[in-house]
């Protein structure tokens, strides 16, 4: 009767353990079909909070001929204990559970087979010993035994038994380096265990997407950096929209704490720059490398080191050469000779005033660049084929040749020289280039404004002073072009002193806008149309 009751009391104790920790109990046959069950508890310990760990080589062996660094992490998961464990026919009630075997492997990895326990013996006796203990203490108090199976999970689970065995000091753990591994493999492992078991625990839990505030698994939710999560759907519209419009800023955490504090920080700040291997798991491949290739161009156009790649078919931005680690001209030195005869019979006076430091020439290679795409090299200056250090740029300075070109007449023998040093077809391309740019220049000196932030010309159709660039998303004042703050941008046209004082709206006497550029009027046909035209019309056309 009494071992049909502990059957019946073991059915059921086991019925618990599976529902609550379906994955960690296994029920194995009997061999030769002794009586009693035979279970193995795969047991990963959880512990209460972040906790630092301290490695050390205490548990290393003596022969060892270098000392072990101590590492330093912070873990949230440790490897599981295995427990191979008897229950005798008779338990709970009058025989406490058996202990075959308590191990605490090290966890494996693809490149390295881990050997040994993370755990001394010391400590997994004193842990297999806490079974019996349990099943006693159970006995004393409730006058039978009762199953502790359960408690026992739940002292390890938790990390309750680190803390008892005073391998949790002050909120510290204490590990010692296993003797089969070494601290740098141990330490990795412990991370790279820890990092499975979170994103594992992740894809389990449910959050609630910040965009379309609908809960979805971890499994189809991105936490990014920032610790705000979104479900990977929104998150790749909000990307894909972004990369695809240009506005790489936009490529970041879409909540609006984070957008907040990014307009805050220098435009030049790369800290918020999302991972590439983050945002090609949200918007594949191919809008991954736009918005690198737009990144690498935003980059030239802000950083002035930096160039484009003269190549039509390349145009990818090109980097300045890396700094040499030697001055590039050495200091000449003095040819006088210095004899002992005349410093020991009549010695110089000192010189108060110290000697002229010698000029430094100009670094013959500053105008190498070599794309880092198609691998083409160049010069800076005449975006020629690479020369070579010890040849002059076939064009050194354009716009003097082009302005000296255009100031002798049409047909004038000065022309003619220029025209047969340089080619009349590469003379006719750089004039037309510079009458190009020389109006662009002209056209957005006069109409437009440069952002304070990247530099890209904005140009203002209406509204008030206070600008934010649609780019890097600087606040400025259009009428100056000076930085103004974010966070109280109308402060700049509210202190008295400044230039820019009441002038966040600027009217004519006539209480019209002015510094605005208004669209060109569409006049169709002939005059008939101007009869039907009123004042505001005709003073637009006779403005244009």
């Amino acid at each position: 009767m009494a071992s049909e009751e502990c059957d019946a009391l073991q059915s059921d104790e086991l019925a618990v353990l599976e529902s609550i920790y379906p994955t960690l109990l296994t029920t194995h046959p009997n061999p030769q079909s002794k009586p009693g069950r035979l279970l193995t508890l795969t047991l990963p310990i959880t512990l209460p909070a972040s906790t630092q760990t301290h490695l050390s080589s205490t548990f290393r062996p003596r022969q060892s001929t270098s000392e072990t660094p101590t590492g330093t992490l912070t873990l949230d998961h440790l490897p599981p204990l295995i427990l191979r464990v008897l229950l005798p026919p008779i338990y709970p009630l009058s025989s406490p559970p058996h202990s075959i075997y308590l191990r605490a492997p090290l966890p494996q990895s693809e490149s390295v087979e881990n050997k040994g326990n993370w755990l001394p013996k010391s400590v997994l006796k004193s842990f297999d010993s806490m079974l019996g203990q349990m099943w006693r203490e159970e006995k004393e108090a409730m006058g039978e035994g009762q199953g502790v199976i359960w408690k026992w999970m739940e002292w390890i689970v938790n990390g309750d038994c680190l803390a008892e065995s005073g391998k949790i000091v002050d909120g510290v753990l204490n590990l010692g380096v296993p003797p089969t591994t070494n601290s740098s493999a141990f330490l990795a492992s412990l991370k790279s265990y820890d990092a499975t078991q979170k994103h594992s625990e992740f894809e389990r839990t449910a959050f609630s997407c910040s965009i379309c505030w609908e809960n979805r698994k971890g499994n189809k939710c991105v936490q990014l950096e920032c610790g705000c999560i979104f479900c990977t759907q929104c998150l790749s519209d909000c990307w894909t929209l972004a990369i695809t419009e240009g506005t790489l800023e936009s490529v970041a955490c879409p909540s609006p704490p984070c957008v907040k504090q990014r307009a805050l920080r220098d435009k030049m700040d790369s800290s918020s720059d999302v991972p590439s291997d983050l945002l090609e798991s949200v918007v594949g491949p191919e809008l991954k490398e736009r918005w690198a290739n737009l990144k690498e161009r935003r980059m030239a156009e802000i950083d002035p080191s930096y160039t484009v790649c003269p190549r039509p078919t390349c145009q990818a931005a090109v980097p300045p050469p890396a700094m040499p680690d030697t001055p590039t001209s050495a200091a000449p030195s003095s040819s006088k000779v210095i004899r002992l005869a005349d410093i020991s019979s009549n010695p110089a006076p000192s010189d108060p005033t110290p000697p002229e430091a010698p000029i430094a020439k100009e670094d013959r290679w500053a105008a190498y660049r070599s794309c880092p795409k198609c691998h083409f090299s160049f010069c800076l200056y005449c975006a020629s084929t690479w020369h070579g250090p010890h040849t002059a740029c076939s064009f050194p300075q354009v716009s003097g040749i082009v302005k000296e070109y255009l100031s002798h007449p049409e047909g004038s023998m000065e022309r003619a020289r220029i025209e047969k040093q340089k080619g009349k077809a590469n003379i006719d391309r750089l004039v037309r280039q510079w009458q190009e740019d020389e109006m662009n220049r002209q056209w957005l000196e006069g109409r437009t404004r440069a952002c304070a932030g990247c530099g890209v010309r904005v140009e203002k159709s209406h509204g008030c002073n206070h600008m934010t660039c649609g780019r890097c998303n600087a606040h400025f004042c259009y009428r100056c072009g000076d930085s103004i703050s974010p966070l109280d941008p109308y402060q700049h046209f509210n202190t008295p002193g400044r230039p820019c004082f009441q002038k966040l709206f600027e009217v004519d006497s006539l209480g019209e806008p002015i510094n605005v550029v208004l669209p060109e009027p569409e006049v169709e046909g002939t005059g008939d149309d101007f009869d039907e035209m009123d004042q505001w019309d005709m003073r637009l056309l006779v403005e244009w």
